[in-house]
């Protein structure tokens, strides 16, 4: 069953050793050569901490699951530091087509909860496949237009 970006906002994440609450889920980040969920982060700004994919035990709608307490950290690199501030995420995020035509914002995201491969790009009232997302930076998400051969 497959999940969304905006449903999966705010949901609390617990670890699984301890079953303490972390934070709440802020945002979610995705590599773009993968199509997949790299991390998540819990807390917004400075207060920002960051979670690998790989320590995701499960992604439910309830809560989100992280190993344990150890597995969140605070931004390592200058990407890190962008994906706590918001700078990558995907949700309301411009998107170009690879000709430069405004495609207009990226409203949702969907992805498998259980590998965190991405499947579908929803800008506005139509969707694209995981496949036709070329690029994102802090200004836009670059979408492939033209047929896919």
């Amino acid at each position: 069953m497959s999940e969304s970006f905006a449903a999966a906002a705010g949901r609390k994440m617990v670890s699984r050793a301890s079953a303490e609450e972390l934070g709440k889920l802020a945002h979610i980040v995705v590599d773009v050569e993968q199509r997949r969920v790299a991390c998540l982060t819990a807390g917004k700004r400075r207060k920002a901490l960051l979670v690998d994919w790989e320590n995701v035990s499960g992604f439910g709608p309830d809560a989100v699951i992280v190993t344990d307490e150890s597995a969140l950290h605070e931004a390592r690199d200058d990407r890190e530091r962008a994906a706590a501030d918001g700078k990558l995420d995907l949700l309301g995020k411009r998107a170009l087509s690879d000709m430069g035509d405004d495609l207009g914002p990226v409203t949702d995201v969907v992805f498998d909860p259980a590998s965190g491969a991405v499947e579908t790009l929803v800008l506005g009232d139509h969707e694209e496949p995981a496949t036709a997302l070329l690029a994102a930076g802090s200004f836009a998400a670059i979408i492939r237009t033209e047929p896919q051969q």
